[in-house]
Formats: C-alpha cells, structure tokens, sequence
C-alpha cells in the first residue's frame, strides 16, 4: 500500500452573496475571488492590490532602521576615497545581495571589492579571522549583505582596529545586538519599516536605492533570484520586486545569466519562480557548496562574454557533481538506515569523509523519505570531528531537542526546522540514543501527519482556461501558495515510469464527463511504485497544482503530483471470471484461434478496407476528416472518444494507430463488440517498426 505522506485538508471555499458581489466588481473568475477571500483579500480594493501590484507599493528605504546612518557613512567613505568592503555569504541571497551593493557602489565611484566567506574554513556570517585577514589588506569599511546581525565578535574586532562596519541585514535578531556603526534591517524594533519579511538582498535593493536616489530597475532581476531562492514571503513588497524581477529575467542584459541560461537550457521567455528554485538557484548554490560562492558574484557581475561562458560552465559542471553527490551520499545513509537493528524515531546517520556542503539536502531528502527528523554528519577519520546538519518535521522542536544536550556537542545552532552542529565521533551512540528520546517525550511517534491544504475539484474543470486564470496569483512561494487541488471524476487509464533512471512517476487520466486525457507527474516516485499502483489503479487518490506542458509548440495541461495515495485499496482481490464466445481473428489471410480481434494491417489506406457499411473508429482528427469524404457509404466514421455513437456498436473497425496506448485502452474498456478490426494504419512512419505491443 502506498499511503499519503501528508494530511490532506479540504478547504470550504466560501461561497455566499460577498463572493458575487466581489466576482462582479473585480471582474475575476470566482475561483480566483475565493482563493484570495480566504488568503485575507477580502475586499475590492486589498484585491486590486494584490492583482495588480506595481511599484507604487514600494516603502521609502528610510523608514528602515540606521538607513540614513549607514548611507551617510558609506557616502562619507567613497567622498575621503576609503577602501570599502562588501562583505556577503555563500548562498544566492548572499551573492546576489554582493553583487547588487558591489555595482551600487561601483556606479557611485567606490574603492570597493567583496568577500564571499568559504563556507569550510570562514563558516557563515562575520569571522573574526577573515575579518584580521581583510582589515590588514587595507580595508577602511565593512559593508555585511545578508549577515551581520550575529556577528558581535567579529565586529568588535573591526572596532578594535578603527574599521567601522554597517550591517545590513534581515535574519532573526539576537538579543545582544553588535556594537556596528548602523544596522540596517527591515525587522529593528527601534525603526518604522511597514514589511519586515525582506530577504538579504530585498534590504541591499534599499541600501542601493538610497545611496543611489533612485530605484536601480536594472537589479531586479537579481532581487528576484535572491529574494525566491530564500524562500522569505512572497507578498506585499516581495511580491512586487519578484514580479517585475521576473520580468528581466526573462530579457536580462547580464552576460553571466545568458550564459547560465544557454549551459542549463533555460528558456529566457518562459522563466517563472519555479526556474528559479530548480533551475538557476540551485546552480547558483552549488558554487558555495561545493567550492567557492566568490565565483557567482563574478558570474553575475562580469561584462565579458567570454569569462560569462567559462563561469557559467564552471557553475554547471559544480552542480552536476553536487547533484552526483548528494545522490551517493542519500544512497549511502538510506542503506544505514536500513541496517539498523531498528527504528528510530529520529535518523541519524554518519559516514566517513561525506561531503559538508551537501549534507544538508541529504537530511531534507531522508525527511521526505522516512517523515523523520534526520541529521546527517560527516566524520573526519584522522581527527575524529563530526560535522553536519538536521532538518525536522512539524512536530518535532529541533533546536529545542537538541539545545537540552550542548554537553555532548562542540558546536550547535539552528531553529524549529533545522541546524547545524558538531561533535566528537565517540559521542555519536549518545547523541542517538538522547534524540530518540527526544522523539519519544515530544510524542513524535503518535504524531499526527502534516496536514496539506486542499481544494477539491473535479478534472472535469481542470483545464488550461482554469490555469491561465490561476496564473493571475503568481508569483507563488512563502505565503502565497499555488494552490493544490484534490482531484476526482476521473479514471486512472495508464501507470507508467519515466525518466533517465525511471525514477518519475506518469499517470494517464481521463475526466469521466468529457472523456478527455490529462497527465498527471510525480517526480520521485518512479518504478518503485509502479506495480503495486497498476494493481490498484481504482484506488489511486492523489493532490496536485495545475501547469503546462509544452512540446513541439502544442501546450496541453499538465498535473504536478504533490502527494499520492492507493490506500483504499483492498487487501482482498476479488477475481470474476467470464465465458466469452470464441470470435474468429484473421492476421493476413492465416485463420487463428485466439479469442479477440481481427487485423488487417495496411501501411496504405485505399477504398476498399471501407466497403463494407460499418463503424470506423479514428484516433487522429484530421485522419478522419481526409478520408471520410471519399467513403460514399451509410458507415459511421467515428472518434475514439466518440462514446455516445460508440455504444450500440456490434462491428468496430480501428482504422489508426494511438498516439498514446492509454487511448486503446480506453477505447477497448469503452467498447461491447461482437468483432473488433484493427486496421493499425500508421500516420508516422515509426510505427513501421512494429504493431503496438
């Protein structure tokens, strides 16, 4: 049985005279009406803003806590020719953040360079090391991008020497605060920023358009990928730097993109949030987790096509070998899994020399496999240290679990969902042995699932008219979700695996009004799933968001599997055996006694394969419309789907071949023949290398 890994919660769309009222003043489908009724815009003008947000919603960057402070210094500093660093971290809001304030101050004439941390040896945010490091090399001012609020030891250090730090910043506040010349963040109890939910380059974007006194449009594409890439709130003012982000995305004149585009087979035109988080972010990531994020500052930076190439190559190839990684080393820990005398409530699993960079989405990979929090480490064999990160589930406190336990860690910190810490290897059996129980106090083991809210809605309704309209919300993320549908009306036509490794999972669904075709993607749940769901097709219940399949110029509606479930299956098969008439089947004039068909197989149509007054059934369209008018006879030429005319049918002629086996099989469970022809003339010439299995 395949269950569902989640809770799925039907939301009750409001449905009352409010609702009219709204559809006629907004002149928005209802769906989409009721969908933002129940996301809090709940009237006409919260709606209006929503729908169509401009940069007349952007909040003046002064209001932002030490913003004229901080700018002040800065311009001071370019004024008296001050050597000024931009200092940023490994990940894309990190490096877009860098890029963004490097240029800003670039345009103004700075001495500026920048410092992307190694995430092995700097670790993350201000080091004190790094900063010694820097200040001797001649730097007079420390800009932070995405870090700073928490590096009080650092800056202390830069104070020591005379060097003044401006912190810009939007992480979670601690409650000793650094002694920093100014710090800039949305969130600062002491200031009057209407948003606090900016990413790390969202308050760079301020800074710039302070410093700059305008807004730097052409930044907006890296806003987005920052802003998207660290999955922060897409509403209010996010919403409105993602949108028009997105936009220059899709024409963006930064040569590093192009290229990135051009390695990755990104389509410029049809960028969307989603490019981002599997796409480009993604990438853009692996530079910092694998070697060196100082690299995508300069692939996003660089005015030179040439050097754009090599770096986007370099960015390319860094994720292949990421993703190479993360596989072996998930490979590596489901294996440990497995052979453990037995479960645990939480995973914890280690391996000798794994990779630190990657460690991370392995445990995010082993959540979503086993619906356990996971840690997973790496152990250095010559010393002993143990290295690495956990990532949680609802209802277990991570930090919290693992806070009560600092004696057996060297280093430790994180939040609810995830952290990061260090140990030594001997202490690895008691760290077990504590988050298991850990587990058992928190009552994990009785938890419910986590619930995923839910629409229902019948496939039937599902079509590319719905998902244009649908299309009206994005771009979706934190806090303005796509929204997920729980489908029903339908019929399960095909099970299939797909992909290089078979690891993805093809439903073929038809609506039962209208006897259309829908696909329907799980990626992830591939061949391992595929017997048990073909045995049970009735049975299968799945969730999903609605999008688009391009192919060859033909957009048809394409379902993204969010989670599946065959668990109403019966345990019990109940087996119903027929006497069926034995039928005559002919192959080429030899007379064989098996018991369906008769096949005619023609590699040409001519008239008299139609001779006879029958029905003939087509799966192409324009088949039937080209040799029907050269038939002068009572036959009924017929489509597949063709049901209400189909169903007196005693004598079928199939004329084609499907384009897709799904559609024979809908048509031969659809068809209560007395004999069945099958003609299996092929419109493509690939099917001359065989009949259809």
């Amino acid at each position: 049985m395949i269950d569902s890994k989640k809770q799925w919660k039907e939301i009750e769309l409001p449905n009352d005279d409010t609702i009219d009222k709204l559809v006629e003043s907004t002149k928005l489908p209802k769906i989409v009406v009721q969908l933002l009724y129940t996301r809090g815009y709940k009237d006409e003008q919260a709606i209006q803003k929503f729908i169509n947000c401009d940069a007349r919603g952007l909040y003046d960057p002064y209001l932002m806590h030490d913003m004229e402070k901080g700018v002040s210094r800065i311009k001071e500093a370019i004024m008296n020719g001050e050597k000024i660093l931009v200092y940023g971290d490994y990940d894309v809001d990190g490096i877009t953040s860098t890029s963004i304030m490097y240029e800003a101050l670039q345009e103004l004439g700075a001495d500026v360079e920048y410092y992307i941390p190694n995430r092995f040896t700097d670790g993350y945010g201000p080091n004190v090391k790094a900063y010694e490091r820097l200040i001797k090399s001649g730097i007079q001012l420390i800009v932070t991008v995405d870090n700073g609020v928490a590096g009080n030891e650092a800056i202390d250090y830069a104070n020591s020497q005379n060097v003044d730090v401006v912190v810009t910043d939007h992480h979670e506040l601690p409650k000793e605060l650094p002694n920093a010349y100014a710090i800039i963040h949305p969130r600062h109890p002491e200031g009057n920023y209407p948003f606090g939910d900016l990413s790390g380059v969202g308050v760079a974007f301020k800074v710039a358009a302070a410093l700059l006194e305008e807004l730097p449009q052409e930044v907006l594409d890296l806003v987005a990928l920052g802003t998207v890439a660290d999955l922060v709130s897409l509403t209010d003012e996010n919403r409105i730097l993602v949108k028009y982000g997105l936009k220059l995305l899709q024409q963006t004149p930064r040569p590093g993109l192009q290229a990135l585009y051009k390695v990755a087979s990104i389509d410029p035109d049809t960028i969307t949030e989603e490019t981002i988080g599997f796409g480009i972010g993604p990438r853009l990531n692996a530079l910092g987790r694998m070697e060196d994020g100082n690299v995508g500052v300069e692939l996003l930076t660089t005015l030179d096509g040439v050097e754009a190439q090599k770096l986007a190559n370099l960015t390319n190839n860094l994720n292949t070998k990421r993703q190479n990684t993360v596989r072996k080393i998930t490979e590596e820990a489901i294996n440990q899994l497995g052979n453990q005398d037995h479960a645990h409530l939480v995973n914890v699993v280690y391996g000798d020399n794994w990779h630190e960079g990657v460690v991370g989405i392995v445990a995010s990979r082993l959540v979503e496999l086993t619906g356990k929090p996971s840690l997973v480490l790496s152990v250095n064999p010559e010393t002993g240290d143990v290295k690495g990160s956990g990532r949680s589930i609802e209802a277990f406190q991570l930090f919290d679990a693992i806070d009560k336990h600092r004696d057996l860690l060297e280093k430790f910190g994180g939040h609810h969902m995830a952290c990061g810490l260090s140990l030594r290897k001997e202490k690895l059996a008691e760290f077990q042995k504590v988050m298991d129980q850990e587990g058992e106090l928190q009552g994990i083991n009785h938890a419910d699932k986590e619930t995923l809210d839910c629409i229902s809605i019948s496939l039937n309704d599902a079509t590319l008219d719905l998902e244009d309209t649908l299309e009206k919300l994005a771009p979706f993320g934190t806090g303005n979700t796509k929204p997920i549908f729980k489908f029903k009306d339908y019929q399960v036509a095909r099970v299939q695996s797909m992909g290089q490794d078979n690891s993805h999972l093809k439903l073929q669904l038809i609506a039962n009004d209208n006897n259309y075709y829908v696909s329907a993607i799980d990626f992830g749940l591939g061949s391992s799933a595929i017997e048990e769901l073909e045995e049970n097709q009735s049975s299968i219940s799945f969730v999903g968001t609605l999008g688009k399949n391009v192919w060859q110029n033909k957009v048809n509606l394409q379902i993204m599997i969010e989670d599946i479930s065959d668990s109403q299956a019966s345990d019990t098969k109940e087996v119903v055996t027929q006497e069926e008439p034995p039928v005559q089947v002919v192959d080429d004039g030899n007379a064989i006694k098996v018991p369906i068909i008769e096949i005619k197989r023609r590699t040409k149509l001519t008239k008299d394969i139609f001779s006879d007054t029958n029905t003939y059934v087509f799966f192409n369209d324009k088949l039937l419309n080209k040799i029907k008018p050269f038939v002068n006879n009572e036959s009924k030429f017929l489509l597949y789907n063709d049901l209400a005319n189909l169903k007196n049918a005693k004598e079928v002629v199939v004329v084609d071949c499907p384009d897709d086996l799904a559609k024979m099989n809908f048509l031969i469970s659809n068809l209560n023949v007395d004999k069945l022809t099958l003609v299996y003339y092929p419109i493509r010439n690939s099917y001359l290398n065989g009949l259809p299995s």
